[in-house]
């Protein structure tokens, strides 16, 4: 595939992969970078930098960090691959789960200090509400959206299917008890399961006290129609009403992130797309390797993009 004449997709990525050091060579390059490590630790009243690179994992891992330290490294990358993307072959953005909020930035929807608003209220918010309904997440590999909802349904356990990664990922969330049972399921079946690296069960029944408080903060931000389309986690669906994105973002916090059906949306256009992976370390391209009408040409990692490729 010729990536000069494709469209481009933009992929942002979210939690579960917290690396100690990571954004260290990001956040001084030059005054649009340490402007933005500075909103993040100025709104969210933690020294960020720090957390990134002293840690410890504990700490880090802490969704209250790691919402804030994923959002500012997003945004970061974004912003030094900018000027090296066409703008008008940009077809559209999506971001895994709070990568959405990155995206949703990158679109021109929402200034960066509403961005760093959202993601401090946001990552606050759940850590409350996994203090109180404590849960967990794992990925479970080899199996289908419907595959795995209808082990649940069989099976009566009191888990939610929290990503639709891909045909053959998905990730599930629930209490600590409720996990394991179902990891017995999944076991007995010879079906892999891996713990993620998060300090709660996200986009799952155990956050539903937060979806009306999600609303009433949002309601003061300020959303502008995006510049280019947003596929939104809980549509699989390009949205550009501010209050219907609003509501989506809303509705994140206990709905499945139909990552499936906005890969498929992309893959199904009818010119060729390259997706630019806009993270700290790849892994949503590899993710596209499950999908039919993909190779590994379509992607390249934001970090490659000037001293592999040049411009897009």
């Amino acid at each position: 595939m010729d990536i000069k004449t494709a469209s481009v997709a933009l992929i942002f990525a979210g939690q579960g992969n917290p690396t100690i050091g990571m954004g260290a060579d990001l956040w001084d390059i030059n005054n649009t970078t340490k402007a933005i490590w500075d909103c993040a630790s100025d709104i969210s009243g933690t020294d960020i930098r720090r957390v990134c690179l002293k840690g410890p994992m504990n700490k880090l891992v802490q969704t209250t960090n790691q919402q804030v330290a994923v959002t500012a490294i997003n945004a970061t990358l974004y912003a030094l691959c900018r000027d090296r993307l066409d703008e008008a072959r940009i077809t559209g953005s999506c971001g895994h789960s709070v990568g959405e909020y990155a995206a949703l930035y990158a679109a021109g929807a929402v200034t960066l200090d509403d961005l760093f608003r959202m993601i401090h209220f946001r990552s606050r918010l759940m850590d409350e509400l996994s203090k109180v309904n404590k849960g967990a997440m794992q990925a479970v590999k080899g199996i289908d959206y419907s595959s795995m909802a209808a082990l649940i349904a069989d099976s009566g356990i009191g888990v939610d299917i929290s990503c639709d990664n891909s045909r053959r990922q998905q990730v599930i969330g629930g209490t600590v008890v409720a996990l394991r049972e179902m990891t017995e399921v999944l076991m007995a079946q010879g079906i892999e399961t891996t713990k993620l690296g998060v300090s709660g069960a996200w986009h799952t029944r155990l956050m539903d006290d937060g979806v009306q408080q999600m609303r009433d903060f949002l309601a003061n931000i300020a959303i502008q129609t995006p510049q280019h389309e947003v596929l939104m986690n809980v549509t699989g669906e390009p949205v550009t009403d501010p209050a219907e994105i609003k509501e989506n973002l809303a509705l994140h916090l206990t709905h499945t992130v139909k990552w499936t059906a906005s890969m498929m949306r992309f893959l199904s256009q009818p010119s060729p797309v390259t997706f630019v992976e806009v993270s700290n370390k790849a892994y949503l391209g590899h993710m596209l390797n499950d999908f039919d009408g993909f190779s590994p040409t379509m992607a390249l990692h934001c970090r490659k993009l000037s001293d592999t490729h040049g411009d897009l």
